[in-house]
């Protein structure tokens, strides 16, 4: 019986058999699957930058919604373009599979008695799955991977620094306001409110706004008297006070600061009567208000409205408190009117 090599030496005797010439289509025909492995393996690199991209897009924006809508539709974007990569892998596992295998299938198709003689690798032509693109073109990817996650960050990372440092009222929760005003015979109001609430939000606080008219004078301290920073900006009629934490408010933690406020104008006068009135409102699910009204010295109530839980003189300062629970945005209004007895010469220190 006959060996392979007998064979083919006598193939190549006859002139059906080149060996140089097998050698090239074989040659040929695996670098012709090779190609198609790098082309799938760019797919993957194409779809998987995409995604990643898009995963620290939608992240930003998933740091920066307020209402639980958004941080659904945003955290379901990224669950889908997470789950699209890994969908991606597996697509490229399967072709890398399919194209090994018909590579292998076609090499011993070509090889015939070859391959049975020589082992499982002839040259520079091994049998087994494909390596794809070669490392150097690998790092480019990853260095274009990162390069542009960080492109993406760095455009939207500001918006998210000021949304955090922004406070948006229209959240849930409770938020408590105690206030106490003290209002002097000329009309002057000095007033400190003390404001408690639960930041509910995906993001440790940094800052919040708050608005109040034009003649309002308002200075803000945190939980220990410590003078808060803010910038003004005129808005809509107002007057818009951005205020920056001292210390950051973890999501969860209940946080306190103080308002101290100074109105010239807080009370005006008609035919000797003279009118306290507030009109207060809030953004959160509930709003718990307590309003101490303090009267100037020896003044003379002539009505209040709505009725108020508790009205006292104290040091010779009628005092009227009010108390009210209300929701989103509801607001809360009262009324004082009060004469003054003769000229009042004390003054609020």
């Amino acid at each position: 019986m006959s060996s392979p090599n007998d064979l083919r030496e006598a193939l190549a005797q006859n002139g059906a058999y080149d060996p140089e010439q097998a050698e090239q289509l074989r040659n040929k025909t695996v670098g012709t699957f090779k190609a198609k492995m790098r082309k799938v393996e760019r797919y993957l690199w194409v779809y998987i930058c995409l995604c990643c991209w898009l995963v620290v897009f939608t992240l930003f924006h998933f740091m920066q919604s307020s209402t639980t809508k958004a941080l659904l539709f945003y955290g379901i974007l990224m669950l889908v373009f997470f789950e699209t990569t890994i969908l991606m892998k597996l697509w490229y596992w399967i072709m890398n599979n399919k194209i090994s295998v018909l590579k292998a299938i076609k090499q011993i198709e070509l090889g015939g008695a070859e391959i049975t003689t020589k082992g499982p690798e002839r040259g520079n032509v091994p049998l087994g799955p494909l390596a794809g693109l070669s490392r150097r073109e690998r790092a480019v990817w990853w260095v274009v991977l990162i390069t542009g996650g960080v492109l993406v960050g760095a455009v939207k990372g500001p918006e998210v620094s000021d949304a955090v440092g922004a406070w948006d009222l229209d959240q849930g929760g409770t938020l408590t306001s105690e206030g106490y005003i003290t209002l002097a015979p000329d009309g002057g109001g000095w007033a400190v409110t003390e404001m408690s609430l639960v930041h509910e939000g995906v993001l440790a606080l940094r800052g919040f706004s708050f608005h109040a008219p034009k003649s309002t004078k308002i200075r803000f301290t945190d939980g220990r008297g410590r003078e808060m920073p803010f910038t003004t900006s005129p808005q809509n009629g107002h007057v818009r006070y951005d205020v920056r934490l001292l210390r950051p408010v973890m999501p969860g933690r209940r946080f306190s600061y103080t308002r101290l406020s100074e109105c010239p104008s807080s009370a005006t006068e008609e035919g000797g009567v003279w009118t306290y009135s507030a009109d207060l409102s809030y953004g959160y699910d509930t709003n718990e208000f307590s309003q101490t009204v303090v009267l100037p010295a020896g003044a003379e109530i002539v009505s209040v409205n709505p009725w108020p839980v508790a009205k006292f003189t104290l040091s010779n300062r009628p005092i009227v408190r009010f108390e009210a629970t209300r929701g989103h945005n509801d607001p809360f209004k009262y009324t004082v009117q009060y004469r003054l007895a003769g000229e009042a010469s004390d003054q609020v220190p």
